[in-house]
């Protein structure tokens, strides 16, 4: 996404996100480690324009996000249900925190 100047906002909490491995697979095979309940969330996500991607405007913010001091993939904020209090947070790098949008 970033290379081609976009990012992803509120992808769905409970998905596996982009990157993220799998505990019970050994190897990340894309797509086909999301559960049927997983693809079914993100399907809905996409046909209600709730997941969205946006352009990266500047190249100062495209930089920061190649580099992973930005995120490229911003989680929804999490449901009153969650057990965290913030959204999860995609980086180039692979990296996943839970430091984005406040519940």
């Amino acid at each position: 996404l970033a290379q081609r100047g976009y990012t992803l906002h509120n992808y769905p909490e409970d998905t596996l996100m982009p990157g993220e491995n799998r505990r019970s697979l050994t190897k990340s095979k894309g797509i086909h480690d999301l559960t049927l309940r997983e693809r079914a969330i993100l399907e809905y996500a996409l046909q209600n324009d709730t997941l969205t991607i946006q352009p990266i405007t500047t190249e100062k913010a495209r930089h920061r996000i190649i580099t992973s001091r930005d995120p490229v993939i911003f989680g929804e904020a999490p449901g009153p249900e969650s057990r965290h209090s913030h959204g999860r947070r995609g980086f180039v790098d692979g990296r996943i925190n839970w430091k984005g949008l406040p519940r």
